[in-house]
């Protein structure tokens, strides 16, 4: 009976250890094919680690039925730029955005950007060039 209970409680944890994430990439991130990675020493946000086309494709793990993405203009450490105004991506039922399919239908001029995605009751951070 101890082998069996054990085994059970073994197996839980070795789920539960499996779902724990990051607090600001609660789920896979890739922009352009770029996954998004947290570094070390950094909690605030993940990284996408090379550049990325405009017209690049945003995607999360899994379907959304509302996918919600604002991106500002920021500095390498994520710190937003002042007065940046957000480019803004609304996307319904889907996994995929591409980052040219704002709002205002401007394309994010090059720099480097701080993206919000929100999608599953969730929130990620990344910031990206």
């Amino acid at each position: 009976m101890k082998h069996i209970l054990l085994s059970t409680l073994m197996a839980v944890s070795s789920v539960i250890a499996e779902e724990t994430r990051p607090t600001f990439l609660p789920f896979d991130v890739t922009v352009g094919g770029e996954e998004a990675e947290m570094k070390t020493g950094n909690d605030l946000f993940a990284v996408i680690g090379k550049p990325v086309k405009s017209d690049a494709v945003l995607t999360i793990g899994k379907e959304s039925p509302l996918l919600i993405v604002n991106a500002f203009a920021c500095k390498e450490n994520g710190s937003v730029e002042q007065h940046s105004p957000a480019a803004v991506i609304f996307a319904q039922n889907t996994a995929t955005a591409a980052l040219n399919a704002t709002m205002d239908k401007k394309p994010l001029p090059p720099g480097t950007y701080l993206m919000n995605i929100v999608a599953h009751q969730a929130t990620a951070r990344v910031v990206f060039t």
